[in-house]
């Protein structure tokens, strides 16, 4: 009885199984988009053929890439290309020829920016020089998986090549990044080089920055500080600025251009003959002057010796005659 009750089991097992094959391959062969050809795709259509295994069908007479068939068939990472012009749209790091900007024809690659300070270097043969720059991602919503690269010329070397970075998006934590670039002169002449920017899987960089450097033998000797001091504020003083309004003046009244230089010549010209004839210009209303304001000078009364009075008198004579004596008459007023 046993054994017939485990032929049962195992005859009821076999038709179990049976019945679960034939319905498995009857659902296959419903949902099958491709029945007379072997294939795996799962997105766009289901077991059609897909070359490159990244679940969108190829393309075929029937389902096009307007469709929604594969525009990458051999690229894994690339399925569909929105504006038509051989880059597909997945952005996601490590995809193949990424188009930055899908609904635009006319440009796929992405925009990085670079600035360095300071644009150009001058340092003597065997000293340091170093470049500070900045690199940003402008766009919005795209991380780039960024590499620097750093090419110097002959004549310098430097102790940094490159270096792998991730940019986030614009305007989020981590879409800038900073670096110095440090070199130092063995050749005399203009040398420098080149930092490029690749995005990716790029086949071009998106950014070069060229960065000069001059490598001479000592420092140039300084030049007087305070005399282009002096020069800096003449030139751009409010006399400077008065010339070239005469000059201006000059020229649409008369229509004759008359450069500044000539101006300041005729000044200076002026100003030398002044210095060396002030006699002739000055000294006639000087004098002039001078002369209306100085007051005559009298003459001083001479007093001489008071006249002599001589009187003579007649008188009577009595015993004898009194002859005249002679004297002097001074007034009170005099004495």
């Amino acid at each position: 009885m046993k054994k017939y009750n485990a032929l049962l089991i195992l005859a009821i097992f076999i038709l179990s199984s049976i019945y679960s094959l034939d319905e498995v391959s009857s659902q296959s062969t419903t949902n099958d988009d491709c029945p007379d050809s072997n294939g795996n795709s799962t997105n766009d259509r289901f077991g059609c053929k897909d070359s490159d295994g990244d679940g969108w069908s190829d393309p075929d007479d029937n389902w096009t890439i307007n469709n929604g068939a594969d525009a990458f068939i051999n690229d894994e990472t690339q399925w569909k290309d929105s504006d038509k012009d051989g880059f597909g749209d997945n952005k996601s790091i490590g995809a193949n020829d990424i188009d930055y900007w899908p609904n635009d024809r006319l440009k796929h690659k992405p925009i990085i920016l670079i600035a360095c300070d300071p644009a150009s270097n001058t340092i003597v043969i065997s000293e340091k020089s170093s470049f500070f720059c900045k690199v940003t991602n402008p766009m919005n919503f795209v991380s780039v998986n960024l590499r620097i690269e750093w090419h110097p010329l002959d004549g310098i070397s430097s102790e940094w090549s490159s270096r792998e970075v991730t940019l986030q998006p614009n305007e989020e934590q981590g879409h800038m990044t900073m670096f110095s670039v440090h070199n130092t002169g063995e050749k005399l002449g203009l040398s420098g080089g080149e930092i490029q920017l690749w995005v990716q899987n790029q086949n071009s960089p998106s950014a070069i920055a060229k960065l000069p450097i001059l490598i001479i033998e000592e420092h140039p000797v300084e030049e007087n500080e305070l005399a282009d001091d002096v020069s800096k504020a003449f030139s751009f003083s409010r006399m400077h600025d008065g010339v070239k309004q005469v000059s201006i003046k000059i020229e649409g009244y008369s229509g004759i251009l008359l450069p500044t230089w000539i101006i300041y010549l005729t000044l200076i010209v002026m100003f030398t003959i002044s210095l060396k004839k002030p006699a002739r210009i000055f000294t006639t209303n000087y004098n002039q002057k001078a002369t209306m304001k100085i007051p005559t000078e009298k003459k001083v009364e001479e007093y001489n010796e008071p006249p002599q009075y001589v009187i003579k008198r007649n008188i009577p004579q009595r015993n004898e005659e009194i002859e005249t004596e002679h004297f002097d008459y001074i007034p009170k007023r005099m004495r």
